[in-house]
C-alpha cells in the first residue's frame, strides 16, 4: 500500500468513527474529511474534485423528493391514508398492527423512512392510547416495516438511490428484484412481533374508538388534497415508466418537487425549502469525495480483490459475503457511507475477473438487501429507528433501551440475512 492510500484510509477511518459514534455532526465530519483529502492531494484529477466525484443525480433526486414530500405532507394526504388503514382493523389488535405495519411499509417505499415514521407514529399513538394498548410492539414493528418497505423501491432508502444512480437501475427494476424479498421479510417480521407480544394482541378493541377517528379531519383544503393525489399518482407513474421514457430519476424528482410547489405552495417557497434536509445533502457531497479518494489511491481496488479472494471464485459466495457484510455493518453504522464505500468495490469486480463477474446486477441487489434490511439490527441502525424511539419516549415516557431493542433487532437482522441469501441464490 502506497503512502496516499494509507493517508486516505486513516482520514476515512477517523471520519467514519465520528460518523458512527455521532460525537460530532456527521455533515461537518464528511465535509472536513473531504477537504482534508483535497489538501493532501489524494486525487488524480485535483482540479475537478467536486465535479468528478460527486454523484449529482443522487443529490438532486434526494432534494426533489424531500421538497415533494414536504408539500404533500401539508395537504393531509398521508394522515388521511393512515387513518383509513387503521380503520381496516375492525376490533382485532392483530389486524390493527398489520394494517399500520402495511401502511408504514407502503409509505416507506415512496418516502424517506424518517418522514414515514413522523407521519405514522402520532397516528399510532392516537389509536393505541384510548384503546389502552401497549405502544411498544407497534413502534418496534413499524420501525422494522419502515426499513423493509424502503428496500422495495429506488426512492425508498438512500442506499437504493445511490445504487440506482451508480448502476443505472430504474424504479421498476428495484420493485421487481428487491420487492419480493422485502415482502417476505415484512410478513416474517410481523409474525415475529405478533408472537413475541402475543398476550398484548389478545385484547379486544373498542370499535367506537376506531370509528371516532375521522380521516377527513386532516384535510385542510379539498383542492390541495385532490391536487396532491394527482401529483403523487403522476410521480409514481413517471418512475414506473422510466424504462420507456429514459428520464433521469433526479429529473423526475425535481420536476415533481418544484411543480408541486408551483401549484400548491407558490407563496410559501421559503418555508417549504427550509424543510429540505440540506445538512444531509451536504453530508452526501463530502462522502462522495472521500470515497473518490479511496478509489484514486487504490484502496477500493484492494478491497475488491480481497472480497474476490475470500469468495474463492464463487459468485454465490460473493453474493453471500456482500449481504452478510453490508447487513451486519449497517446495523452498527450508517448505511449511507457503507453503501458509498461498497459501490465502487462492486463496480470494479467485473474488471478484476470479467469471466466470473460478467453480470454484476445480482451483486447490486445483494448490496441493497443487506444495507437496507441491516438497519433493523439495532436502535442506531437507521435514522428512522432513532426518531421512532425518541417519539415513544416523548409521547409515552416509555423507553426501549439499546440492549432491549437489540434483542429483537438482532433476530430480525439474522432472519433478513438468511432470507436475502436464500433469495439471491434461488433467483440468480
Amino acid at each position: 500500500m502506497n503512502l496516499p492510500g494509507v493517508m486516505a484510509i486513516v482520514i476515512f477511518s477517523v471520519a467514519y468513527f465520528f460518523i458512527a459514534t455521532e460525537k460530532v455532526n456527521k455533515t461537518i465530519v464528511a465535509i472536513l474529511g473531504a477537504t482534508t483529502m483535497i489538501f493532501f492531494g489524494l486525487f488524480i484529477e485535483k482540479e475537478k474534485v467536486w465535479a468528478t466525484y460527486v454523484d449529482f443525480n443522487t443529490i438532486f433526486l434526494l432534494m426533489g423528493m424531500m421538497t415533494f414530500v414536504s408539500v404533500l405532507e401539508e395537504s393531509g394526504l398521508f394522515q388521511y391514508m393512515g387513518v383509513k388503514f387503521a380503520q381496516l382493523a375492525g376490533s382485532s389488535p392483530k389486524k390493527l398492527f398489520i394494517s399500520l405495519s402495511l401502511f408504514v411499509a407502503i409509505m416507506s417505499g415512496f418516502l424517506d423512512n424518517v418522514t414515514t415514521i413522523l407521519v405514522a407514529l402520532p397516528l399510532t399513538f392516537a389509536v393505541t392510547e384510548p384503546l389502552e394498548l401497549d405502544p411498544i410492539p407497534f413502534v418496534i414493528g413499524e420501525i422494522f416495516a419502515s426499513n423493509i418497505g424502503g428496500t422495495m423501491t429506488l426512492i425508498g432508502d438512500p442506499p437504493n438511490i445511490m445504487i440506482g444512480s451508480a448502476a443505472k437501475l430504474g424504479f421498476v427494476q428495484f420493485l421487481w428484484n428487491t420487492g419480493p424479498a422485502a415482502l417476505v421479510m415484512l410478513f416474517l417480521s410481523d409474525m415475529f412481533i405478533l408472537f413475541l407480544f402475543r398476550k398484548e394482541f389478545r385484547k379486544p378493541l373498542d370499535n367506537k374508538v376506531i370509528d371516532s377517528l375521522d380521516p377527513k379531519s386532516s384535510i385542510k383544503s379539498k383542492r390541495d388534497f385532490t391536487v396532491s393525489i394527482v401529483f403523487l399518482i403522476a410521480t409514481v407513474t413517471m418512475f414506473l415508466l422510466q424504462g420507456v421514457t429514459h428520464i433521469e430519476n433526479s429529473a423526475i424528482a425535481m420536476t415533481a418537487g418544484f411543480t408541486s410547489i408551483l401549484f400548491l405552495k407558490k407563496n410559501e417557497v421559503g418555508s417549504i425549502l427550509k424543510k429540505v434536509d440540506w445538512s444531509t445533502l451536504m453530508f452526501f457531497l463530502g462522502l462522495f469525495v472521500m470515497v473518490g479518494a479511496l478509489g484514486d489511491t487504490g484502496v477500493l481496488k484492494l478491497l475488491a480483490n480481497s472480497l474476490v479472494t475470500l469468495a474463492h471464485g464463487s459468485y454465490k459466495l460473493t453474493e453471500a459475503l456482500i449481504i452478510t457484510t453490508s447487513g451486519t455493518l449497517s446495523s452498527i453504522i450508517d448505511n449511507v457511507p457503507l453503501t458509498a464505500t461498497l459501490i465502487p468495490v462492486i463496480k470494479s469486480m467485473h474488471t478484476i475477473n470479467p469471466k466470473i463477474y460478467a453480470d454484476i446486477n445480482p451483486l447490486w441487489w445483494s448490496l441493497s438487501l443487506g444495507a437496507c434490511l441491516g438497519g433493523n439490527g439495532s436502535a442506531v441502525g437507521a435514522s428512522a429507528n432513532v426518531v421512532a424511539l425518541a417519539l415513544l419516549k416523548k409521547s409515552y415516557k416509555k423507553e426501549i433501551s439499546f440492549m432491549n431493542f437489540l434483542k429483537y433487532g438482532i433476530m430480525v437482522l439474522a432472519l433478513s440475512v438468511v432470507v436475502s441469501i436464500a433469495y439471491v441464490f434461488l433467483r440468480y
